[in-house]
């Protein structure tokens, strides 16, 4: 077992209970600062769903079997684990044997509301050929609002960023996961 596989199987669920803490630690107005962020990214990304399916991406992507995906290893934020833990659910537990730990046999195994900003924001040059110039333009706008929502969620939290959550564990170190930035 590799040092990254022993890492990810054994914190995970300390992971979850360091974050539920931290969450339940902040106050009212912090708290309703990040819901307010994570409603508004999830309308985002159901919003670019849309357009995604609209453009054929359930039958494009049916067809490619999750090749794309496969390339999404480290793409969970914590962005999208605090979309689970806001609302009180537990997200699915990473399956590392998988090219993507959250690609299931059935296709994605999280919501579209919060799968990460690299998953959510891809449409593969077939998909992209099938937008319009109206709808291209409307992407880039959604990308730009997805993006900003993201970005503020950063610049407030150490280990929120568009890398994905082991990697950002990897640069923050120990520390306090949702410390505001002084």
């Amino acid at each position: 077992m590799s040092k990254e596989q022993k890492i990810t199987l054994i914190d995970w669920p300390t992971l979850l209970q360091k974050l539920r803490v931290e969450l339940d630690a902040l106050d009212g107005t912090d708290r309703q600062w990040l819901r307010d962020r994570l409603d508004s990214i999830a309308a985002i990304q159901l919003e670019l769903d849309d357009l995604f399916r609209l453009v054929g991406g359930l039958q494009v992507c049916a067809e490619c079997d999750g090749a794309c995906c496969g390339c999404g290893r480290h793409h969970v934020t914590l962005t999208n684990l605090l979309g689970y833990l806001i609302a009180g659910e537990d997200p699915p537990s990473p399956d590392f044997t998988r090219t993507c730990p959250y690609l299931g046999k059935g296709g994605c195994v999280l919501p579209v509301a919060r799968r990460p900003y690299n998953c959510i924001t891809f449409f593969c040059e077939q998909l992209e050929e099938n937008l319009s110039e109206e709808k291209r333009q409307q992407l880039c706008f959604m990308d730009q609002q997805l993006r900003r929502e993201y970005q503020a969620l950063a610049e407030r939290y150490p280990a929120a960023s568009l890398r994905g959550i082991w990697i950002a564990l990897e640069r923050i170190g120990d520390g306090e996961i949702l410390s505001t930035k002084q």
